[in-house]
């Protein structure tokens, strides 16, 4: 069986597993709410006024929107196949060329970045710190230049070595929001490997 076809079976089992507890987009969600699979589990972001803004076969995102106009908070936490690396460096490069293809020019600038190996939780992962201008962020009253940040762990799967998965915390905004951290650590530590 081909790598790809391996992977589409994997996320069809999540898909499968984690399909009696989906919600519809909108749906709101209670604090630190779980959210099962046989691949990585997920648990909400731990404050109220969440909602369900995305569920798929490969993942969930949450959205709240903030007291500002046209502010936002998001989470991710999505599987995606990783090719092989050796060595740390060859790991960073590839998590930094897919947020760079996930955030192209001219839309984004990136204004700031710091990237970090890890193996604090037994497998290898990269901590991200990454900060944006978006030229054309889509608002309510129409495309804007907002500022986007994001705190984010992009990890290769201990079990299934050709899957990576990666959480995120994202803020977006007119300016950036220097508060958000312990936020975005907390909902970065309730997505794991579930225990066996």
């Amino acid at each position: 069986m081909t790598i790809s076809k391996s992977f589409l079976l994997l996320l069809l089992s999540c898909l499968v597993t984690g399909g009696a507890y989906a919600q519809s987009p909108g749906q709101p969600v209670t604090p630190r709410q779980l959210f099962p699979s046989d691949v990585l589990n997920v648990h909400s972001p731990n404050s109220e006024g969440w909602i369900v803004t995305g569920f798929a076969n490969n993942g969930i995102s949450f959205g709240k929107r903030a007291p500002e106009s046209n502010e936002t908070y998001g989470t991710q936490a999505i599987i995606f196949e990783m090719p092989p690396t050796t060595g740390h460096e060859e790991f960073i490069g590839l998590i930094k060329k897919r947020i760079a293809l996930m955030n192209p020019p001219p839309r984004f600038q990136e204004t700031a970045s710091d990237y970090r190996y890890t193996e604090d939780r037994g497998y290898p992962c990269v901590n991200v710190h990454v900060s944006f201008d978006d030229f054309a962020a889509v608002t309510p009253t129409g495309k804007q230049q907002l500022k986007l940040q994001a705190v984010s762990l992009y990890c290769r799967h201990p079990e299934q070595q050709q899957l990576g998965f990666f959480a995120a915390y994202s803020h977006r905004g007119k300016a950036n929001d220097d508060q958000m951290e312990s936020a975005a650590i907390d909902f970065i530590a309730g997505v794991d490997i579930p225990k066996k």
